[in-house]
């Protein structure tokens, strides 16, 4: 052939791709050294199969050697049983002919493939390649190894399971804890219970003994002796009642309830506490309040505490005075608690109900306000408090998802502030 000069030019002749069997083992028959370096430097594992030749590789790339630690030379022109696994290598086919059947994208998020070396988990896309220079089908893949990620995750949930558990365990002693407490409240109780429980029993005496001497039915004080015998039973067997659920064991066990009813039973237990040192009780309830979810014998357990407290702090008093207050409001804004991570933590514009105990006694000192809430701080003298008190009440609001702070009033004395969250109705809903 001569050139443009008149020159005589020798053209190559064009290398042969193709075998005895007129198939070429490579899926790169011009410039394949380019098109190979390309390929072999690419963060991601790359290979074909020749989907009209048994699916037999004809790339295969170096990240596919290091991901599999097979070299090229033994892959290359070999099936996916000659190489892997009897069961990885079905798992494969089936995969390669549904990409070749259906003609588009498989995304294949996790499978495993064994090596022989070990087990490689890869996130693999493939997609089928129409080849008219050879005339044939190709099922193109792209692999990622995620066999870290996939370890790390099954690690992590390793942890969040461990996690659970210690949780779970945790709030078996919170409550073995918060019941201790309750039984160290039964016995500071059982005194005034007993002596509540006595004056309906002395009634119901003298109404046996009035009635033991005849009973003649046209006297008209029968009925009224009857009548105050009935009542004396219902007193007393209500503050009975009040004090073995005060007392009861159980998990926690939320239900929608109204928290005035719950405040007049805690009162009804702390009265001869309440009688005996003089102290006046103010209770001021908003009108149709809403429920709030609440376990109430572990509430109970809170006002029980905190009406003692107070009392307790009243000693020194001239006018001890409890007031309670309960009412209900929207939030504003919420104090920022990156310990809080749970769906029912209280949150700026949730409506709740705000219980307030105010007392006039002594109040509590800067320093100690600090640590009124760490287990076993006590300002009580030796032998009149275990220390756990405040911090079992605190520990209950949390559990019930709601928050409790406590302050010095300007006048002397404290209030102790406890919110809950409103139960949502199906009817609001």
């Amino acid at each position: 052939m001569s050139g443009s000069d008149g020159s005589k030019t020798q053209r190559l002749p064009r290398r042969s791709t193709k075998t005895a069997t007129g198939r070429s083992p490579s899926l790169l028959p011009e410039n394949e050294a380019f098109l190979e370096g390309v390929i072999d430097n690419l963060p991601v594992a790359i290979f074909a199969k020749d989907a009209s030749d048994e699916f037999r590789f004809v790339l295969w790339n170096k990240k596919q050697e290091q991901i599999t630690t097979i070299p090229k030379e033994k892959a290359l022109g070999r099936t996916d049983l000659q190489i892997f696994s009897k069961e990885s290598a079905e798992y494969f086919r089936e995969v390669d002919e549904s990409v070749i059947r259906r003609g588009k994208l498989i995304d294949v998020p996790e499978e495993i493939v064994d090596t022989g070396a070990g087990e490689v988990w890869l996130h693999t896309v493939k997609v089928p390649i129409d080849d008219k220079v050879m005339e044939r089908k190709l099922v193109v893949g792209i692999s990622e190894d995620i066999t870290e990620r996939v370890r790390a995750r099954e690690q992590l949930e390793r942890l969040n399971r461990n996690l659970t558990e210690k949780n779970k365990e945790l709030e078996v002693t919170q409550l073995q804890l918060i019941q201790a407490e309750k039984m160290e409240s039964v016995g500071r109780l059982a005194a005034g219970v007993a002596h509540e429980v006595k004056n309906p029993l002395a009634l119901l005496l003298m109404g046996v003994e009035y009635l033991s001497t005849g009973i003649d039915p046209n006297d008209p004080n029968i009925e009224e002796i009857l009548s105050e015998m009935r009542e004396a039973i219902n007193r007393a067997d209500k503050i009975i009642r009040g004090l073995v659920d005060f007392s009861s064991e159980r998990q926690l066990a939320l239900e929608p309830t109204e928290l005035p009813p719950l405040i007049e039973q805690s009162l009804l237990l702390v009265r001869h506490e309440l009688t005996k040192n003089g102290v006046n009780v103010d209770i001021e309830f908003e009108k149709e309040l809403p429920k709030v979810m609440v376990d109430g014998a572990k509430f109970e357990q809170v006002l029980v505490n905190l009406f003692i407290n107070a009392i307790h702090a009243m000693a020194k008093s001239d006018r001890p005075k409890l007031e309670v207050l309960v009412y209900s409001e929207k939030l504003d804004q919420v104090p920022r608690d990156e310990g809080a991570r749970t769906a029912h933590h209280l949150r700026s514009g949730d409506e709740v109900v705000i219980l307030e105990v105010k007392d006039n006694g002594c109040g509590i000192s800067e320093a100690n306000l600090r640590k009124i809430f760490d287990p076993f701080f006590t300002t009580k003298a030796t032998g009149l408090g275990t220390g756990l008190g405040l911090s079992v009440v605190s520990k209950i609001v949390e559990l019930h998802g709601g928050a409790i702070r406590i302050r010095n009033r300007l006048l002397g004395g404290v209030t102790v502030r406890i919110m809950l969250k409103v139960t949502k109705t199906k009817e609001a809903d």
